[in-house]
């Protein structure tokens, strides 16, 4: 288990070097991932979708993980407005993403196409979500090095 050198995330957000959708093959867990995001005054969040296998599960799951239960049964672009864009108006935004595996080998067109969504989001706004845990590649999307 790769664990990310501690405050290298931080040190990047402070530095405002990250942007899109990045996949970093590093392990983080939820406390560590928000320790970070914190000491950079970003706002964190943190997404967890093992077993995820649709865009709709996608959606569902992350929208009980980030306390917005109405979000559940809504559109894609629906959730990601509400996630990226319903933060402060003028914080950033940093998702962790992790258990995004099973939704990849089930539905690799649904995986690139949240992550394109996402991606698209991020561009607009201060925001970026990391693609995280050790194991597994991710195409389609940039990958990050530990530095």
């Amino acid at each position: 288990m790769a664990a990310p050198n501690p405050g290298l995330l931080a040190a990047m957000l402070k530095a405002q070097r990250l942007n899109g959708v990045l996949r970093w093959k590093v392990t983080f867990t939820e406390s560590g991932f928000k320790g970070e995001t914190n000491l950079a005054a970003w706002s964190g969040i943190w997404i967890e979708t093992s077993a995820v296998k649709s865009t709709q599960d996608f959606v569902d799951v992350v929208a009980n993980q980030t306390s917005n239960p109405t979000l559940v049964g809504s559109s894609l672009a629906q959730l990601i407005e509400t996630i990226i864009s319903g933060v402060e108006p003028a914080g950033n935004t940093c998702i962790g993403w992790s258990g995004w595996q099973d939704l990849l080998k089930t539905d690799p067109q649904a995986a690139l196409e949240i992550a394109e969504a996402l991606d698209l989001a991020c561009q607009e706004r201060s925001a970026v979500v990391i693609v995280c845990d050790s194991v597994g590649s991710f195409p389609g999307i940039s990958e990050l090095s530990q530095g």
